[in-house]
């Protein structure tokens, strides 16, 4: 759990130091901010991503280290001037601690919402309930609101459109005890499975998991470490693989898209969700509390990769425009990974 208050996070784009930062700076009362493109310069970030070895720069604090006054900290940070009004989180795969921004604690569980899709999808193509991930599902007749989900689907599309009567539909063929032995293989946050098998992932679901705690798969995934599943890593990576322009919308119209290198690999997976709170043993019990946003991925450039989750908890209600796309997409950018700044030297 982190010591530091939500309130010190704010605007600070987390570049690895040994002394603290002052909170100086308020969070903001919502999740609104500026959209890509809106922040300043982005050089004190690449430049620290670029010189961020395996055990990050010389003099950083581990992360449970005791300061000089006796108490227990994660590393500090730069502050640079972009802010991000959650929790974004970034990490290299060749380095250890990751850069951290926003005003909201990244060690916070809510649902995933539609990013379990991945672990959801792995799940399924490894217990065989999806032999063949272009087989197409016919659609059930029944409308629903987003137009692109009233049509068969296959694993690639269901993912791609996050259909989420799909992936009900694997969910119940693989039946509690298998997805609940899967999530505590995986280490996935609380790994509850509680609830209808169905719905346990979305609003009010029994399933809960962190931005640290969805970074951590992520990497376990693009490092190849996670315990099952091993030979359907490939086919999962390429499923995911969408280029940032194709998130157009979810962002507010005429909000600039970021630059990217031509050799940049973008892959990702959305989230969206009622948040609530005080939920029990998977029963929407807790209030509504506005919504939950995510975004969490892979860059792959042609010297580095890099792992990031943008997730916002927002008191407005589930819409199609995602915070935490407007913020972690600009978040990116302001880095420099999507132009590969960050994976070179000095850069």
């Amino acid at each position: 759990m982190s010591t530091m208050a939500p309130a010190c996070l704010y605007g600070l784009m987390m570049v690895v130091l040994g002394t603290p930062v002052g909170c100086a700076r308020t969070p903001p009362a919502s999740a609104s901010g500026p959209p890509p493109g809106a922040g300043g310069s982005s050089s004190a970030l690449a430049t620290e991503l670029a010189t961020m070895g395996p055990d990050g720069p010389a003099g950083s604090v581990t992360k449970n280290e005791p300061n000089g006054d006796g108490e227990r900290r994660r590393k500090v940070t730069r502050a640079v001037s972009w802010s991000h009004p959650g929790c974004f989180m970034l990490q290299a795969l060749d380095g250890d601690e990751p850069v951290i921004a926003g005003s909201q604690p990244c060690d916070e569980r809510t649902v995933p919402a539609s990013t379990f899709k991945v672990p959801h999808a792995l799940i399924a193509l490894d217990t065989g309930v999806v032999a063949d991930p272009e087989a197409m599902v016919a659609w059930d007749g029944r409308k629903r609101w987003l137009d692109a989900w009233n049509r068969d689907h296959n694993l690639r599309t269901a993912i791609y459109h996050s259909v989420v009567w799909f992936f009900q539909g694997t969910a119940r063929a693989i039946g509690r005890a298998r997805m609940q032995d899967y999530l505590r293989a995986f280490d996935y946050g609380n790994a509850e499975v509680e609830g209808p098998i169905d719905a346990f992932w979305l609003g009010g679901g029994s399933l809960q998991v962190s931005p640290e705690e969805t970074l951590r798969f992520w990497a376990d995934l693009y490092r190849d470490r996670l315990p099952r599943g091993a030979q359907h890593l490939p086919r999962l990576r390429a499923m995911v693989v969408r280029p940032p322009r194709s998130f157009r919308g979810r962002v507010p119209e005429g909000t600039r898209m970021p630059s990217v290198h031509p050799q940049m690999i973008f892959s990702a997976k959305t989230g969206t969700g009622e948040h609530h709170e005080g939920s029990v043993k998977g029963s929407v019990k807790g209030s509504v509390k506005g919504s939950v946003t995510w975004l969490a991925g892979h860059v792959e450039c042609p010297e580095r990769e890099f792992v990031f989750v943008s997730r916002v908890i927002a008191a407005t209600p589930p819409r199609s425009i995602s915070p935490a796309v407007v913020h972690g997409l600009a978040a990116l950018d302001e880095a420099g990974v999507l132009l590969c700044k960050g994976g070179q030297a000095g850069g």
